[in-house]
């Protein structure tokens, strides 16, 4: 049997493609599962918003360690080979915050799942950023496309094994053979690819100036609404709208069909409508989509909420990482790794300040602080973004 290095370039790239894909939606479901499973290791381990903030934040500390080091890891090793390695080393952690059998195993396992998952996040970029540079046509969107449909499954079954009463860890544990299998299955359609045109490196960060700064400031707020709605929906859910651990998924899976469904119509949208237009239209119903969600106790109706927002945020970052990236003076390189560095900064760090803050003042006042960010970026659309 000929093996993938073999094949015809058209079909190593289409199958480097899928497999890429595949680890995205991997990904994505795995988060899905996560974030449903949030309540119920809070409810397990007895502890409140507070500590389940410092939980989210220990994962965070870990992500954000391991993303420097998984970026030196791609450029020595390659984007092939340290995507694979992540991947597995994430299939093989992701169970264990929600089996830790205390306080001490679970903070512990909180910091190996973020070490993974940030480690894999920077990697999985990477390997889809040779995809699409082989293929000279936009392909970014539909590999966040599968990341979102990932977790859109990840909520919906999660949800549905727990309904049944695979609530202590073993949705958890069926989830990790199936993605070992899914592994096995790509292992080998994930290689390196050639790059004849690349010459001396460009640097992986720079300190941001004016510009980079203000579009990073952008994707972070617009990360922290994508990790709040993520990590946080659901509980929000069960406290403020009666919904049941089994149901309240609903908010999270809403989340990720819109996004879901936006990001692989988002190129398209963009060339009919302009990027500035897309970003205030992302701006006005991520705030209107927080207010349903925090004003409205009814579960269906708070639910739709968190899909309005993942409708208005499913294309913000893509088009600013493309606006770094065409900025004056700055190579693309350099400005896309100081705009994406400072986003997912928001991203990792977002829902454990929402936890520390809603012991204050709760848990739908603090999501309900988010609707702010979709106006600032209503407001500060055109004066970041160059119109089309």
């Amino acid at each position: 049997m000929s093996s993938v290095a073999t094949l015809p370039a058209e079909e190593r790239i289409g199958r480097n493609r899928l497999g890429t894909s595949a680890i995205f939606m991997v990904n994505g479901t795995a988060i899905g599962l996560w974030a449903v499973h949030i309540p119920l290791i809070g409810a397990a381990q007895r502890i409140d918003e507070f500590l389940l903030g410092m939980m989210l934040l220990t994962v965070a500390a870990g992500a954000i360690a391991a993303m420097p080091v998984a970026g030196w890891l791609a450029g020595r090793y390659g984007a092939d080979r340290t995507t694979l390695g992540f991947a597995a080393s994430f299939v093989l952690v992701m169970s264990l915050p929600v089996l830790a059998p205390g306080l001490p195993s679970l903070f512990a396992a909180a910091l190996l799942f973020g070490i993974c998952n940030g480690g894999l996040d920077v990697a999985m970029n990477a390997q889809a950023t040779d995809v699409e540079r082989v293929r000279a046509r936009p392909t970014m969107s539909s590999f966040h496309g599968f990341w979102s449909l990932g977790g859109l499954a990840g909520a919906a079954i999660g949800g549905l094994l727990i309904g049944v009463g695979l609530d202590e860890g073993g949705a958890m544990l069926l989830a990790v053979v199936l993605f070992a299998l899914v592994l096995a299955l790509i292992w080998r359609w994930v290689q390196p690819l050639p790059d004849p045109d690349r010459h001396e490196a460009e640097p992986h960060f720079m300190l941001p100036n004016r510009a980079s700064l203000a579009l990073g400031l952008l994707a972070m707020m617009v990360m922290v609404v994508e990790g709040a709605s993520a990590d946080w929906s659901a509980l929000h859910l069960i406290q403020n709208t009666g919904a049941t651990p089994a149901t309240a998924a609903a908010g999270f899976a809403a989340f990720s069909l819109a996004m879901a469904g936006c990001r692989f119509i988002g190129d398209a949208a963009t060339a009919r409508f302009g990027r500035v237009s897309v970003l205030r239209g992302g701006g006005v119903l991520i705030a209107l989509g927080f207010l349903v969600a925090t004003l409205v106790p009814v579960a269906p109706l708070a639910a739709a909420g968190f899909g309005l927002i993942g409708l208005g945020a499913a294309n913000i970052v893509p088009i600013l990482i493309g606006a770094a990236a065409r900025l004056p003076g700055v190579s693309p390189g350099a400005g896309v790794a100081a705009v994406t560095t400072i986003g997912y900064f928001g991203f990792l760090a977002g829902p454990p300040l929402i936890g520390l803050l809603a012991h204050g003042i709760g848990l739908a006042a603090s999501l309900g602080l988010l609707a702010l960010a979709g106006i600032v970026l209503l407001l500060a659309a055109g004066r970041v973004v160059v119109r089309d």
